[in-house]
């Protein structure tokens, strides 16, 4: 079982209505948005190999979260579908045949489980082997992202970004000694673009897995991608406005994918740092 390329055309260009148990409330604080953006553990790599397959129901829509179309693609920011709210199913992003199971929508149905009289809205932009470069304000990520934000701040509250990204950036001494003062950059210009001084990120971990990978098979490359979670760690830490997500005790299908059941918890772990945080749907 697998989404095929027609169906993820007639996802991007003729998705389903957003009515019924997907209705958009009248009132837009009941409606909380949140971007996904990163590379392509946030697209959603799981159910991708014959070794971690799809399960049934998982391509069924998630009553009460909503789904934004029109992502772009790493090199053009043009909508590569319609603009428009479509009930939420894997796979969330669908510009990438590698996009498959992702940890947005086990995050959404967590918050939905805290809140079920709200609405959750996703706005997919995580590119698979993004490095930060390539999402930094400017890029045609970051200019996508902010198009599509702006639409999904007419019905709804832009409430936080869920954030996992730094893979690409262990390939080097010099990517992964910048990273993250590029990420506080990144935020920083994402908030001043959305004009939300405060706007809360949800940083995820990378791998521990990958981690141990590389120390028994690439020293060097360990030792900056150390680094990088490191930087990660510390920008959340020093960033009131932000929380860090734990990778823990999560396996994956390679050295450096999550699969669909640690998918699973780690949206749940991105869920309840958001609900422990104080940032519950409610407030």
């Amino acid at each position: 079982m697998k989404l095929t390329a027609r169906r993820r055309f007639q996802l991007n260009w003729f998705p389903p209505r957003a009515a019924g148990p997907w209705r958009i409330p009248a009132d837009p604080d009941r409606f909380d948005l949140f971007l996904l953006m990163g590379q392509s553990n946030m697209a959603g790599f799981g159910c991708v190999r014959s070794d971690d397959p799809w399960s049934p129901g998982d391509f069924d829509p998630e009553p009460g979260v909503l789904v934004f179309g029109g992502q772009s693609k790493v090199r053009s920011e043009s909508p590569q579908g319609r603009m428009v709210w479509r009930p939420a199913a894997h796979p969330l992003h669908l510009n990438q045949r590698s996009c498959g199971f992702g940890l947005g929508l086990p995050f959404a149905s967590s918050l939905r489980e805290a809140a079920p009289e709200r609405m959750v809205g996703l706005i997919p932009c995580a590119w698979g082997g993004a490095a930060i470069s390539e999402i930094h304000r400017g890029t045609p990520l970051f200019r996508n992202a902010v198009r599509r934000v702006r639409h999904g701040q007419r019905v709804g509250r832009l409430r936080g970004v869920l954030w996992h990204q730094g893979e690409s950036d262990t390939r080097t001494a010099d990517a992964a000694a910048v990273h993250a003062d590029l990420l506080r950059a990144f935020m920083g210009d994402l908030r001043r673009e959305v004009d939300q001084a405060d706007l809360p990120f949800l940083i995820g971990d990378l791998a521990e897995f990958t981690q141990t990978f590389k120390s028994e098979r690439n020293p060097p490359m360990a030792e900056w991608n150390a680094q990088v979670r490191a930087g990660l760690r510390e920008v959340a830490s020093t960033d009131p406005f932000a929380a860090f997500i734990e990778s823990e005790g999560l396996t994956g299908v390679d050295d450096v994918h999550f699969g669909r059941r640690s998918l699973i918890e780690f949206g749940n772990r991105y869920a309840r740092a958001w609900l422990e945080w104080g940032k519950s749907p409610a407030s």
